[in-house]
């Protein structure tokens, strides 16, 4: 039973992620392999050579999206917005790996990575679900990062008369959203994005905060989507935020990690996988 349920959950994940040549018969875009609780997707070959825009942050991204006249308005129509994206088209960003998903084999002394996904609607992602089907779907999605610009300082105090110097800052988050995953009520799927590195020791001491997860994705109609989101101070955590989170929707090609300064391409092709529990 828990097989099948990853079996169909990765259907409806990446079933439409490959190219489809207008020439060749369609490629089925990816194809499941069980591996105890967790299966491993294969995307279409294909993906690998897609052209595609590069953006090396979830900031540059959003300065292009800006560049053309910014996320949907209110009160934007279906066909205005996709007018004004059309020359959008196929984009590749680099995700965040925090230091935590990098791990050394001390006896073969090799570099591996793995990288946790969340479900984007804990982060402010809305589903446009009505509430029990938004419970029982899962919206994967990568860090993109974030960025912290700070608006300047005041002196703050509590109802107890206690006293901080108050920060106030803007913060911006990015996203990168994956088609929604269904699931039977009670079960909890954990996502995530794996590789070998072809690294040496000492290239991964100097050139470690440069390696970035990249995606080659397809953006789906209405892909961006903005949640704001406000932090109040207090005496423990003084600062006054507002935080934007930004969240691009779209379907994979293929996956790689690089360095994003030298270019340099420390695994072809990283994984993605879902495990139920």
């Amino acid at each position: 039973m828990r097989f099948s349920i990853l079996v169909a959950a990765l259907a409806i994940l990446y079933g439409c992620a490959g190219p489809q040549p207008a020439s060749q018969p369609p490629v089925q875009s990816t194809q499941t392999k069980p591996a105890s609780k967790e299966m491993f997707i294969t995307f279409d070959p294909a993906g690998k050579s897609v052209q595609a825009k590069s953006f090396s942050s979830g900031k540059e991204l959003l300065g292009e999206i800006q560049r053309l006249g910014g996320p949907r308005g209110k009160y934007e129509t279906d066909a205005a917005f996709s007018s004004r994206m059309a020359s959008f088209g196929n984009f590749s960003v680099g995700g965040v790996v925090t230091p935590s998903a990098i791990k050394f084999d001390r006896v073969t002394g090799e570099f591996s990575l793995s990288v946790s996904m969340r479900d984007a609607q804990g982060a402010g992602f809305k589903s446009g679900l009505d509430v029990l089907k938004a419970v029982n779907t899962d919206y994967p999605s990568f860090d993109l990062g974030e960025d912290i610009y700070s608006r300047g300082q005041y002196s703050g105090q509590n109802s107890f008369g206690a006293t901080a110097v108050i920060e106030k800052q803007k913060i911006d988050r990015y996203f990168l959203v994956f088609s929604p995953v269904p699931k039977a009520p009670g079960n909890i799927f954990f996502y995530k994005v794996s590789g070998k590195l072809n690294i040496s020791a000492a290239e991964m001491e100097s050139q470690r905060e440069n390696i970035r997860v990249v995606f080659t994705v397809k953006p789906v109609p209405d892909f961006v989507q903005v949640a704001k989101n406000y932090h109040e101070p207090t005496i423990t955590s003084p600062h006054e935020s507002e935080i934007d989170s930004y969240f691009f929707e779209s379907r994979v090609f293929w996956i790689k990690v690089v360095n994003i300064k030298t270019g340099k391409v420390y695994d072809e092709e990283a994984r993605m996988s879902i495990e139920t529990i």
